[in-house]
């Protein structure tokens, strides 16, 4: 796992230069894109961080590709990165300034999951209990996974809810193991 302090740093840098500029919206679009292209593309990510290849080289290549399509503070964000040796953190670095972005728009993104498909009204019940207890809005990203069985789990960034019946059922496993019987 990569240091994720790194990534902060690089992502709270990016986020003042985008709040300097009024560019927040553009940037986080532009950043999202940039980072669904190099996890489609690994090689892309790979070439930009291989120590073998001339820094010089990795520059050239990224202002030929993305002067005409990203900003230019993004355009010198990503040249900073290549620089310092830091690109391999894109990833880390895009998640983070998203974290900042919804925190700077009083934004939470819920990533729910379930077992089967839930009604519109339950995920707007849903949606109301999550906004009284974090006092942000709330925005449901909802995914089905039966390997959960039954129940629910929402992130809320780095804080998870698990009411699945697996988590149930695996605690139930790990208390039962954990008796002595004499």
């Amino acid at each position: 796992m990569k240091d994720t302090h790194v990534a902060k740093r690089y992502a709270h840098a990016l986020f003042n230069v985008a709040l300097k500029k009024g560019t927040i919206d553009i940037i986080s679009s532009e950043i999202f894109q940039l980072k669904s292209f190099s996890d489609k593309d690994k090689r892309f990510i790979g070439f930009l961080a291989a120590p073998q290849v001339p820094t010089e080289q990795k520059i050239e290549m990224v202002r030929t590709l993305f002067t005409t399509r990203l900003s230019p503070s993004l355009v010198s964000f990503l040249l900073l990165l290549i620089e310092k040796g830091r690109v391999d953190h894109l990833g880390e670095i895009a998640r983070e300034f998203e974290l900042l972005v919804e925190d700077y728009k009083g934004l939470i993104k819920a990533r729910v999951t379930t077992a089967v498909h839930v009604e519109e009204d339950y995920k707007n019940r849903l949606r109301e209990k999550l906004m009284s207890i974090t006092d942000k809005n709330v925005e449901i990203l909802h995914r089905i996974d039966k390997n959960i069985l039954g129940g629910i789990i929402v992130q809320l960034n780095y804080n998870i809810i698990d009411r699945s019946v697996r988590n149930q059922l695996d605690t139930l496993k790990h208390d039962l193991m954990s008796l002595k019987v004499y």
